[in-house]
């Protein structure tokens, strides 16, 4: 089997399955300021550290040493490695003074010299423009034969847009693909492997983020995560947090399923899951994730109807996280819950808010399948997540929840509605889907008091009546 060599970047090994080959070269493509310098630089690095030596030559009329400057501010660069381990040289003079010829001599002699066992060879386009496409083509593939020769790596960077038909997609070993996208007022990068000989990838585009530590890449989870989970096997129950509830469900929900709260706003969906949380526990280990309330609202939310998560955030047995809604990338986050998760073992998880992680999503289509990805993986770990999304509010006698193919993805859906009769507001609960498992159909009045929820209609209701 072929050495493979770490990119340096988690997500992308993942995308390659586990990085460069030995002896092999790439091409990575993308337009100016699409991450292809940086991400050459971070596999450098990464490959120094890992006990191996790397050379960074670089066409582009720019010095060695404004690169260099820039790179410096980033956080994986070391400058102990610097000129023993890793080096820049420039081929830019001897590109102009002897072609092709001369830069291929040049490759070989610094990769003899410097022993390296990674090259990246920046402005491969530049080569181009000073030869012809034959010429090119011919450069190309002494290329790559220079690298199985050096049993090293070598990645050519280019901005240019060449299609899979062009002859040097086809002679390298692999080829990817860096892009700069916008979808209305929306920027964002994606990367996409588009080739990798005998190795298995993960296709299609994923995104990017370029922050001060470097490229970051979040494989979509709905192809990376899918394959990880194993049946579920507990036949348990595990309760709702609330006796009536549980009473509806006939014994509370199944352990290891997915419950989709889905309401109006104000219908109570947020409480019902502080409910389910205020049972965290060390055996039962809580964790919560939402988008719109703070942990301290939801800490006073809580102490106003009389539910206790201060005992299990004290003692460690509950983890409430908060993320703003914004332009969040869905992939990093489900996999942040699913870390959380498996860090503190949960049993109970709560996420409230899919609209946020919806509106977060470049392409909504995909929804289905990232909250499909997400139980599945929680369920592995024997955790029972409940989720909340809103709905518009529903006229009273609707007795079904509008379809959504949302609900085909968890196993178990509750309706929580709202409306106005008389002078009154009041809450309704049905339970609509309870997966393989018999359940209360009918519909019920619940109140909100300050000891939580409370079926019936709420007492101040009738009161009012009377008093009118």
């Amino acid at each position: 089997m072929i050495e493979k060599f770490s990119t340096g970047i988690e997500g992308l090994d993942q995308l390659t399955d586990g990085g460069f080959l030995r002896g092999s070269a790439y091409i990575v493509q993308g337009p100016p300021g699409a991450g292809k310098t940086i991400l050459a630089n971070q596999f450098c690095y990464a490959h120094v550290r890992a006990g191996g030596r790397a050379l960074y030559m670089t066409l582009l009329a720019e010095s060695s040493s404004r690169m260099l400057a820039y790179v410096s501010q980033m956080d994986f660069f070391e400058g102990s490695a610097l000129p023993d381990a890793m080096q820049y040289i420039s081929g830019y003079g001897v590109l102009e003074r002897e072609g092709l010829p001369g830069l291929l001599k040049l490759v070989q002699h610094e990769l003899k010299r410097h022993r390296a066992t990674a090259m990246v060879l920046d402005g491969t386009f530049v080569a181009q423009s000073v030869a012809s496409e034959q010429e090119f083509r011919a450069f190309i593939h002494a290329l790559q034969g220079v690298a199985g020769m050096a049993d090293a790596v070598l990645v050519m960077l280019t901005h240019q847009n060449r299609d899979s038909s062009c002859p040097e997609h086809t002679m390298v070993d692999g080829w990817i693909e860096l892009s700069d996208e916008t979808q209305g007022f929306r920027a964002y990068r994606t990367i996409q492997v588009r080739k990798h000989r005998g190795a298995a990838i993960l296709p299609g585009k994923h995104r990017v983020r370029i922050t001060g530590e470097g490229v970051a890449v979040f494989p979509r989870v709905e192809s990376a995560l899918e394959a990880a989970p194993a049946a579920r096997a507990e036949a348990h129950r595990v309760t709702s947090g609330h006796e009536g509830l549980d009473t509806l469900l006939q014994g509370g929900l199944p352990a290891g399923s997915a419950t989709l709260l889905v309401g109006p706003t104000g219908a109570g969906k947020t409480t019902l899951g502080l409910h389910y949380l205020s049972l965290s526990s060390a055996q039962e280990p809580g964790l919560m994730f939402g988008f719109y309330e703070t942990p301290a609202h939801l800490l006073q939310k809580a102490r106003s109807i009389g539910l206790d998560l201060d005992t299990p955030l004290d003692d460690g047995t509950l983890e409430i996280s908060w993320l703003p809604p914004a332009e969040n990338i869905v992939d990093e986050l489900v996999r942040d819950i699913v870390s959380r998760a498996r860090a503190r073992k949960a049993k109970r998880v709560f996420v409230d808010g899919l609209v946020a992680i919806r509106d977060s999503l470049v392409i909504p289509e995909r929804m289905p399948y990232v909250i499909n990805a997400l139980s599945m993986q929680l369920g592995a770990i024997g955790a029972s997540v409940v989720y909340t999304s809103e709905i518009p509010e529903l006229q009273l006698d609707q007795a079904m929840m509008p379809s959504d193919e949302l609900s085909a993805m968890v196993d178990n859906v509750l309706l929580l509605n709202t409306g106005r009769r008389g002078h009154a507001f009041r809450r309704y609960l049905s339970v609509i889907k309870l997966r393989d498992s018999d359940f209360d159909p009918r519909t019920h009045e619940f109140h909100v008091n300050a000891r939580g929820i409370a079926f019936g209609p709420d007492p101040r209701v009738a009161e009012s009546r009377e008093a009118g």
